[in-house]
């Protein structure tokens, strides 16, 4: 009977342990891939990982210059006179304000006495006051298209107190008048002169309006 049994079943028997032996080798193949060879890899991998972020921390920033900004002074104010009539009919707001440069002696026009040099507002003792202040009249081409202005003006206030002269420094926008009615109102503006030692002398300063719909 054993001898039957050994000489009908040992090829199915034997086909069956090949089969697992075979398919027990394919899947072993994977795990020894893992084990043994994968860890090279990995190691690869992260070495170039590495090496990248020291790339990036190692990079130079680029420098930064810092700019250094000069102070600028602030302006001094005219003092007004009590006496002085101001209009306020026109529709604008105006900032008056003394120009002011370089520390100096001023601005000799001729040689000679103080009466022919103009002064910078810190140079003197007294400052030019306002006695009389005509309000600009807002140009009428501004006026129909509603645009609003500014000009800034450079005055020379003579040892009489009168604006012996007038430049536009600045105006904004231009072509609409702005500059034109500033320079006829600041023409006739009126000023106690500025005094040093006792003395009346000229003076610099500079006028802004603000023409505003």
């Amino acid at each position: 009977m054993l001898d039957f049994c050994a000489k009908y079943f040992r090829f199915p028997v034997a086909f069956v342990l090949s089969f697992v032996v075979g398919a027990v080798f394919f899947l072993a193949i994977p795990v020894i891939n893992v084990l043994f060879f994968d860890k090279g890899v990995k190691s690869e991998k992260v070495l170039e990982e590495v090496t990248e972020v020291e790339v990036l921390v190692s990079e130079k920033k680029p420098e930064v210059k810092q700019k250094v900004i000069r102070t600028v002074a602030t302006p001094n104010t005219f003092k007004v006179s009590a006496h002085m009539g101001v209009s306020r009919s026109q529709n604008f707001q105006m900032d008056l304000s003394l120009a002011r440069g370089a520390a100096g002696d001023g601005v000799a026009v001729d040689a000679g006495t103080m009466e022919n040099v103009i002064y910078e507002a810190g140079e003197v003792d007294e400052q030019a006051q306002v006695l009389r202040e005509i309000q600009p009249k807002f140009p009428d081409r501004a006026k129909k298209m509603g645009v609003s202005g500014y000009v800034k003006v450079f005055i020379v206030i003579d040892v009489n107190g009168d604006v012996s002269q007038a430049q536009v420094l600045t105006q904004d926008p231009a072509g609409y008048g702005f500059d034109i009615e500033a320079l006829k109102a600041i023409r006739q503006w009126k000023f106690s002169p500025a005094q040093l030692r006792g003395f009346p002398v000229a003076q610099k300063a500079t006028k802004e309006f603000r023409f505003v719909k």
